[in-house]
């Protein structure tokens, strides 16, 4: 038994090697972070090609690549608009000079659309715009009216909202608003009653600080064989200079 886990262990790593000097020859999103659009899946395929190549302990932060945000809304589809959350960590080891904070990425991929930026519910309220116009004028669920129990949407949110929200907002995949506390601030997904997400209205209140703006808003993808170039976060543009 030791010996097949060995020669198991051995072509395992025959394999690795091999894919290593053949580098040259892969033809997915890049192997290292980039601000280029790329479908989740193509992120998905690179990340797990990172780690067969490098291994998986401490895969997040020493790749600097996308992968799925922890506990993100990507199963949460608005009309012909979906959304997929990704995160990558470009933070620094303590002590130590590095690329940058933690990114978020939203991308709706029927569209080739994404947005790049920090914090998370930034890249959330950068889909919604995209995705589903008019929901800032969407009213707040006061905060007196309890909205979810451990078994789901009570009773008096639901009538609340069937009476305050707009019929053609209460279909699947449109958010809601919650007054929250000044703690209560991130944008939470599936919770609202058409499996959209459920906005934090403190969240929407707060001055975005400067260096959390959007770092970049791309609509297309890059051609094969175009350079890519990861650029300090202190030149990347914001989308007044984007629109310069």
């Amino acid at each position: 038994m030791p010996d097949s886990f060995q020669l198991a262990f051995d072509f395992d790593e025959f394999e690795r090697e091999d894919a290593r000097n053949n580098l040259a020859s892969w033809q997915g999103a890049p192997l290292r972070f980039t601000t280029d659009y790329y479908s989740p899946d193509e992120l998905d395929t690179a990340f797990a090609h990172w780690r067969f190549l490098n291994g998986g302990f401490g895969s997040i932060p020493l790749s600097h690549m996308w992968h799925e945000a922890p506990a993100s809304g990507s199963n949460i589809s608005f009309g012909e608009h979906s959304i997929v959350v990704l995160t990558a960590d470009l933070r620094p080891e303590p002590g130590v000079i590095g690329p940058g904070e933690l990114l978020y990425q939203a991308i709706c991929e029927p569209c080739d659309w994404h947005q790049i930026s920090h914090p998370e519910n930034s890249v959330v309220e950068a889909w919604h715009d995209h995705a589903v116009p008019g929901w800032r004028e969407l009213p707040v669920i006061p905060a007196q009216i309890r909205v979810r129990t451990e078994t789901g949407l009570t009773k008096l949110a639901q009538a609340w909202i069937a009476e305050h929200y707009p019929k053609h907002m209460q279909i699947e995949g449109a958010p809601i608003i919650t007054e929250r506390t000044q703690f209560g601030t991130r944008h939470v997904p599936g919770y609202s009653p058409w499996n959209g997400y459920d906005l934090s209205s403190t969240a929407l209140d707060t001055t975005v600080p400067p260096r959390a703006e959007t770092i970049v808003t791309l609509n297309r993808r890059p051609m094969q064989n175009e350079a890519l170039e990861l650029r300090p976060a202190s030149t990347l543009r914001t989308p007044d200079a984007l629109n310069r």
